[in-house]
């Protein structure tokens, strides 16, 4: 992870686009987002945002909805009013009461290199962090 951008962008909300966001720095989206991805740095989604695209940044707090699959190399906060559908990979995760996510979440201390998860030679693949599982016979 690199050092952020001093740069501090926003999209207020009656903004709406079709397409990509690359960003550098720090940026806060209100708007509504389709057919495209949004990549950078630290991003902070507002409550009233939608965005229907993946979502790949350093850090996210999220207080409103994505669709798509989230990948945040360091923390992702899902505020109370967040909506994730999608696949999430963070290195960290907050998620505070009320918060929705609907989908596979996988916490990774390295989200850029993560490892293939062991198995038992059960076919029954245990993911990395609950190898004692295995010793256990569950």
């Amino acid at each position: 992870m690199n050092p952020p951008s001093d740069n501090q962008s926003t999209i207020l909300s009656d903004v709406e686009i079709i397409g990509s966001i690359i960003f550098k720095g720090h940026l806060t989206f209100d708007g509504q987002l389709s057919q495209g991805d949004v990549r950078g740095e630290s991003l902070t989604v507002g409550p009233k945002s939608r965005i229907n695209g993946n979502v790949e940044v350093d850090t996210l707090t999220l207080h409103g909805a994505v669709t798509g699959d989230v990948l945040v190399a360091g923390k992702c906060d899902l505020k109370g009013s967040a909506n994730l559908v999608g696949s999430l990979t963070t290195n960290r995760l907050v998620m505070d009461e009320g918060a929705t996510l609907i989908g596979k979440a996988e916490i990774t201390p390295d989200t850029k290199k993560r490892p293939a998860a062991p198995t038992d030679g059960t076919g029954k693949d245990f993911p990395p962090g609950l190898a004692s599982l295995r010793a256990m016979g569950r």
